[in-house]
């Protein structure tokens, strides 16, 4: 696909995102169909990699082995996912960021209004027969070691996640081969894209990389969640 810029900021409430519910259908849930929207900022059904954010009402989903790779940040609310072979349920929180690995047997359990962005790497871009590379989900820590931390790699090595704390010096043109979701969780920092357009990033901000683009300015120090699409 072609994009005009080559860096996507992604807002917490996109215009319009509340004008279109997503189409659901009864066999997707366990529960009364809840209210649905979603709103991609990147969407490529040829590799099928799906940046955007989302939101559910309350609603429990139905019991199966997800179908993609996610990384997600709960922007609003609460995700409670339960493993199906335990019966043990994970809470994930506002501002924590997670992943749900592919295949692995679980079910969204949701109380309450949830809001999301989602990094999705579908069942296109793997192999069919592929085992979950992680035996629940992945959740990242609430504190960030330094230098950069993998937290997660899919079987085929194309979605890899994790998070980074240190310096980032001014630097010069930086060609990219793959893209990156970045959620800033501490800092800011200032990027060019090839357009010389200026964006600004402070903590709780996200944006994603597709291409050429320059790191400007940073704070001493920053921290980001990420995750690296090949």
């Amino acid at each position: 696909m072609t994009l005009d810029h080559t860096i996507i900021r992604l807002s917490h409430n996109p215009e319009g995102f509340k004008d279109n519910a997503d189409d659901l259908t009864a066999d997707m849930f366990e529960s009364d169909l809840p209210i649905q929207h979603s709103h991609d900022y990147f969407a490529d059904d040829e590799t099928g990699l799906y940046v955007g954010v989302w939101d559910t009402t309350e609603m429990i989903e139905a019991a199966a082995p997800y179908a993609m790779d996610e990384f997600m940040v709960v922007i609003e609310g609460a995700a409670v996912i339960r493993n199906n072979t335990t019966n043990t349920s994970e809470t994930i929180l506002a501002g924590e960021s997670f992943i749900i690995p592919r295949e692995y047997d679980c079910q969204w359990q949701q109380t309450g209004y949830l809001r999301k962005f989602y990094v999705i790497a579908d069942k296109s871009l793997t192999d069919e027969n592929s085992k979950p590379t992680a035996k629940g989900i992945v959740k990242f820590p609430t504190k960030t070691d330094l230098g950069n931390n993998v937290y997660y790699k899919s079987a085929d090595q194309q979605f890899v996640a994790g998070a980074f704390k240190g310096n980032i010096a001014e630097s010069p043109i930086t060609t990219i081969s793959t893209r990156r979701f970045i959620y800033l969780k501490s800092g800011y920092l200032t990027l060019r894209d090839t357009h010389l357009t200026e964006y600004h990033f402070k903590a709780g901000d996200a944006f994603l990389l597709t291409g050429t683009q320059v790191f400007c300015r940073a704070s001493e120090e920053i921290s980001h969640h990420y995750v690296e699409l090949s």
